[in-house]
């Protein structure tokens, strides 16, 4: 059985007991844009599933405010200094395409999120993070941009640790 007849038997086995499923959490952002995120975005959209992208920065690493010099304390400082070396053109075309439309780099990524059809739900820790985060609404990115910042996330050699519950 594939993974979409699996989640039609597991859609069935719900509406059965009356429990819709509607939507669907997943790690899905240009940190974590793998095979087995497009898949269950993919299933998510057939089936008629909303999918939510938690994490859409990547733990903050899609924000611009790390750097390899420049990283957060506690455990997030171990992970942080595997993957970053390796975002500097995911990065850079962040906020190449921030500063041209007048934008911030967490709301370009956030924006990806919402252009690729998911529902991002960022974490905030401040207000105003709350009121930047506000800024990815309203608007869209183009085509080109999408692709531009796709490319430059495959170009980076590093991806976030996977929730082990989405791999096989």
């Amino acid at each position: 059985m594939d993974q979409t007849q699996l989640c039609e038997e597991f859609m069935i086995t719900l509406t059965a007991r009356g429990v819709p499923l509607c939507s669907a959490q997943v790690q899905f952002s240009l940190l974590s844009m793998g095979e087995n995120q497009l898949e269950i975005k993919n299933i998510c959209d057939s089936l008629g599933i909303r999918l939510i992208s938690y994490s859409p920065l990547g733990l903050g690493m899609l924000t611009g405010k790390y750097t390899p010099s420049k990283l957060p304390r506690g455990p997030r400082a171990l992970l942080f200094r595997q993957i970053l070396p390796g975002l500097k053109p995911l990065l850079r075309s962040l906020k190449e395409i921030a500063e041209r439309r007048g934008k911030t780099i967490p709301q370009v990524a956030i924006n990806w999120c919402i252009c690729k059809g998911t529902i991002p739900i960022p974490g905030v820790k401040y207000v105003k993070q709350v009121e930047e985060n506000l800024g990815a609404l309203g608007w869209r990115l183009s085509s080109d941009e999408l692709l531009e910042l796709e490319y430059a996330a495959l170009e980076s050699p590093q991806r976030m640790i996977q929730n082990i519950f989405q791999t096989r």
